[in-house]
């Protein structure tokens, strides 16, 4: 029932910021409308990792998030992704799964904010602790150069299995 509730969330959020921009009387020069799919299109590669020491065990951290989306307008982008982490800390091993659908609002040409909806496995070792649903809200920062930098709160996570380890997420990233 609350996978309803949330995906219900962020199709409505998506909804409403599309008919939101639709309701502008004022003349549109949205060039999104006039590109080809293949211009509408937008790729996200997103993700980190690090390598060190905590209380003297080794820990290597891999993410990658790829995603694609379609800008809907020039300042709205929907798509979905996957995901993956792989976290190594001394000799257990963790490894992270799954999918997402964003919705990104682009305020100008360097900030945005999105919400995300994502449903990850989380395995230990070879065991697996099944599905669970993620729902975040933030916003980044994109300098130029398709980089990214962005930070979000975490809406929604199960209380016994947060994988994120806290309510905040930061990612770094490109867009093309």
């Amino acid at each position: 029932m609350k996978l309803k509730n949330i995906f219900f969330f962020v199709l409505f959020f998506g909804l409403f910021t599309v008919l939101k921009a639709q309701s502008d009387d004022l003349p549109s020069s949205d060039t999104a409308k006039k590109a080809p799919l293949k211009k509408r299109l937008v790729y996200n590669l997103g993700g980190g990792g690090g390598y060190g020491s905590l209380n003297g065990i080794a820990s290597v951290n891999i993410n990658l998030q790829p995603q694609i989306g379609y800008k809907i307008k020039d300042n709205l982008i929907a798509g979905v992704g996957l995901n993956y982490q792989y976290l190594k800390y001394g000799l257990s091993k963790y490894q992270i799964y799954g999918g997402n659908a964003y919705v990104r609002y682009l305020i100008n040409s360097q900030f945005f904010l999105q919400t995300e909806y994502q449903v990850l496995n989380y395995s230990y070792q070879a065991a697996s602790t099944g599905w669970n649903d993620y729902l975040l809200a933030g916003g980044g920062y994109s300098p130029g150069g398709g980089f990214y930098i962005s930070a979000y709160y975490l809406l929604k996570f199960p209380a016994n299995n947060n994988i994120y380890g806290a309510p905040y997420l930061f990612r770094a990233g490109f867009t093309f």
